[in-house]
């Protein structure tokens, strides 16, 4: 096969540069599938003798399964075989850890699923079909996603489990670091169904970024489940990743149910030195809702928790109220006044009991969860979607790509152990031998009489017959 006379060749038929290249990328696609083909048939003949060796029993021909790369369909021709025990398998299938009805390479469906972090599933069926050979429907993208989204998932666990055992113990010592938790509400299949997805934030500081700042180290924790599971996975990354001891926590918050200071405290508990404020946007949210957007009445009353003056900011109310007469109005006025009664020691800006030397660069205000939460909100809601079994393995995936583990997470189920990387090296090594080198051909033989007789003799005109001939 010689590449560069096909392509030639291909070149000769479409004469234009766009032709010739979507031409050459489906000849190039051809010439990796049918490679592909031939390693993995050359892997089988060598594992089933590796096995045979062992015991193993032929139970029928080579079977046939399609796996689809990202450059197109690979038939695999994996041998059936009985192990010592009586129980059919297919050795090729354990030594490439595919799944019972894998169709997809695991390059396909983290790509797939990564796409579907970012697009609707629509989109990632058109981008997919556009850029690589890889056909699928919609349904079949949100398997990716619930395939990959289990892995990352698996993973948190695993870092549960480890700390329960006392086995993590992070690295990193900070003067200060900062976390935010909220929630937020996605629509169901169920008529009226709200699901919350927790979602916590965890990190270092800010950078400066021209005018804007960004996030330094960031980390975050997401998932649809109980509030007992979410801060499990919340206290076993901060062990992962920090050893607080003298470490200031200052955590931001809107006080709701599960998100206030006591669970970030048992989040936390390396350190004693933790601060606990309450979301500064929520705040002006509950004002600018009651207040009905007055602004002169809504900047005095923000003076007022400025200064730390609790009577004041009561009074305040107090007077804004007695002007109303809607009970719905005042009913929203009273809110609002226990809201900040009962959360008035966390109405601070952590920034003045720290002193300005131990300040971190660029620090800035908390209370703007909602902003760290864009990546998840603009993908998970609006536009009319509701979510179902697929939501847990949506968020995770939307959770490794925030903190780029879900590579790592989903490939660790495809890693071969040690000994299996002794298998598959002693299996290449069987392959190797097993292919038969290719004899190139040279064509037609080509030959000439000696003559050193003249042309008109007898073996001069034979001669010149030949030469003619050919």
């Amino acid at each position: 096969m010689d590449s560069i006379e096909d392509l030639l060749e291909i070149w000769k038929e479409q004469t234009n540069l766009m032709g010739f290249e979507e031409e050459a990328t489906a000849y190039m696609y051809r010439f990796m599938r049918r490679s592909v083909e031939q390693v993995f048939s050359l892997l089988d003949q060598a594992i089933t003798r590796k096995k045979q060796a062992e015991g193993w029993k032929v139970d029928s021909h080579k079977d046939q399964r399609v796996l689809q790369f990202l450059f197109g369909p690979v038939t695999l021709y994996h041998t059936r075989m009985i192990d010592p025990k009586g129980q059919p398998c297919y050795p090729l299938d354990h030594l490439l850890k595919l799944r019972k009805y894998m169709r997809y390479s695991p390059r396909v469906e983290y790509e797939t699923a990564t796409l579907a972090g970012r697009m609707t599933c629509r989109e990632v069926t058109e981008t997919l079909s556009a850029w690589t050979q890889v056909q699928m429907s919609h349904t079949t993208v949100m398997r990716c996603v619930r395939a990959v989204g289990q892995a990352q998932e698996k993973q948190d666990q695993d870092l549960v489990i480890q700390a329960a055992n006392g086995e993590l113990e992070g690295n990193r010592r900070l003067p200060v670091l900062f976390a935010e938790a909220d929630g937020t509400f996605i629509r169901g299949l169920k008529k009226r169904q709200q699901i919350e997805i927790k979602h916590f934030i965890l990190y270092e500081g800010w950078e400066q970024n021209g005018k804007r700042r960004l996030l330094k180290q960031p980390y975050a924790v997401m998932t649809s489940q109980g509030l007992d599971t979410f801060w499990e996975q919340v206290q076993a990354a901060v062990e992962q990743r920090y050893r607080l001891g003298q470490t200031l926590v200052v955590a931001n918050s809107d006080g709701g149910p599960g998100y206030d200071e006591t669970h970030f405290k048992e989040a936390f508990c390396g350190t004693n030195k933790i601060r606990v404020q309450l979301d500064a946007f929520h705040i002006a949210q509950s004002l600018t809702r009651s207040l009905h957007g007055d602004k002169d009445w809504i900047t005095r009353i923000q003076r007022a928790i400025k200064r730390r003056d609790q009577e004041k900011a009561i009074l305040l109310l107090d007077t804004y109220e007695s002007n109303m007469d809607d009970d719905e109005r005042i009913k929203q006025l009273e809110q609002v006044k226990q809201y900040l009664i009962k959360h008035w020691d966390r109405l601070f800006d952590w920034r003045q009991g720290v002193d300005k030397d131990d300040l971190p660069e660029y620090a800035g205000k908390l209370g703007a969860m909602e902003s760290n939460q864009r990546h998840l909100t603009f993908r998970m809601k609006k536009r009319g979607m509701h979510w179902g079994q697929s939501e847990e393995g949506m968020v995770k995936v939307i959770q490794g790509l925030r903190n780029g583990t879900l590579k790592t997470a989903y490939l660790a189920s495809f890693t071969p152990s040690q000994r299996v990387k002794r298998i598959m090296k002693k299996a290449i090594r069987i392959a190797s031998l097993l292919k038969e080198p290719t004899v190139p051909s040279i064509g037609v033989h080509y030959g000439q009489i000696g003559c050193h007789a003249s042309s008109s003799s007898a073996l001069g005109q034979m001669n010149k017959v030949l030469n003619c001939a050919f």
